[in-house]
């Protein structure tokens, strides 16, 4: 059961929130063309959800290292060189992702501390401001398998694959 939400747990959540901002678009467009009138809270809510979303998708892709990249110089060195390297890359993904987690957690406590509200909605700010800190938590929680399935491949064969080149599902 944890192997299947592991492995699909970001097309799940991409897929709601995508879905939920198209669904929320839609209807703003539909009152505001036929009612003339649209909500306070529909766009602010589509805005958080697609930032959710941008979250979650570059999770998705840290995990199979398919981002938008230069592997020139991945290329043109050896086995043990790369797998040096992508280990180098791992580990400046996973500071990234602390100072990001800590920092943003800082503004979170400061949101719910003075209970900042969401324009347009009684909710506090903290809620979409979470975004942050838990897309990049499970950016960190995806690169750190990242990191052991390039360790894993490395030993087994001696070679690591390119880019998503056998990371993929």
């Amino acid at each position: 059961m944890w192997a299947r939400i592991d492995a699909k747990l970001e097309q799940w959540l991409v897929c709601f929130s995508y879905a939920y901002f198209c669904i929320i678009i839609l209807v703003e467009v539909v009152r505001r063309h036929f009612f003339g009138a649209s909500s306070t809270w529909g766009e602010m809510t589509a805005r958080y959800a697609f930032v959710f979303l941008v979250y979650i998708a570059a999770a998705q892709v840290a995990k199979t290292r398919d981002h938008i990249r230069i592997d020139l110089v991945p290329r043109l060195l050896g086995p043990k060189p790369r797998f040096v390297l992508y280990l180098y890359f791992d580990f400046l993904y996973l500071l990234l992702a602390a100072l990001v987690v800590f920092y943003s957690l800082r503004v979170l406590q400061i949101s719910a501390t003075n209970k900042t509200l969401m324009t347009g909605l009684d909710v506090n700010m903290a809620f979409a401001q979470a975004a942050l800190p838990l897309g990049w938590t499970l950016l960190a929680y995806r690169v750190v398998q990242r990191f052991f399935r390039t360790v894993r491949a490395y030993r087994e064969s001696g070679e690591v694959p390119l880019g998503g080149a056998g990371f993929g599902e």
